[in-house]
């Protein structure tokens, strides 16, 4: 009768921490829900934003279409433009690489002095990254 009671007891301990964890992950799952519609409402928004872009240069305008290669320049002009700059050295140059790709195509719609001006603002930003990088490392060796 000692060992069912203890048992018992052992069970119902188990039994609490198993509702215990059960209820963290109820409350995780919330929390993932309430993420998850906060970005699709975001999307949504998004969505909405690149419709009356198309439908503004499309019918104001008359662009039917833009080349990938002057989306991803005019990605990185924004991104300057707004002081949006990345710390990482990859992503850096390959905004720099889209930028010389739209600066030697023929047919772009991009004025060069802003694509020229573009090159020499990622061109400093890489060089200040890699001056970061050698001050660290620098830091690290003493």
């Amino acid at each position: 009768q000692l060992q069912s009671q203890r048992n018992a007891e052992q069970t119902s301990h188990e039994l609490s921490k198993v509702k215990e964890q059960l209820a963290d992950v109820k409350a995780d799952h919330q929390k993932l829900k309430e993420a998850h519609q906060q970005l699709q409402d975001s999307q949504q928004e998004s969505q909405k934003i690149d419709y009356a872009m198309r439908d503004m240069l499309k019918s104001d305008y008359g662009v039917n279409s833009i080349k990938q290669s002057d989306v991803e320049a005019r990605a990185v002009l924004y991104k300057l433009d707004h002081h949006e700059l990345t710390k990482n050295k990859t992503e850096a140059t390959s905004w720099l690489n889209a930028l010389i790709t739209a600066r030697h195509d023929r047919e772009t719609k991009i004025d060069h002095k802003r694509l020229d001006w573009g090159i020499d603002q990622v061109k400093a930003l890489i060089n200040r990254l890699v001056e970061l990088a050698r001050d660290l490392f620098k830091g690290m060796t003493r």
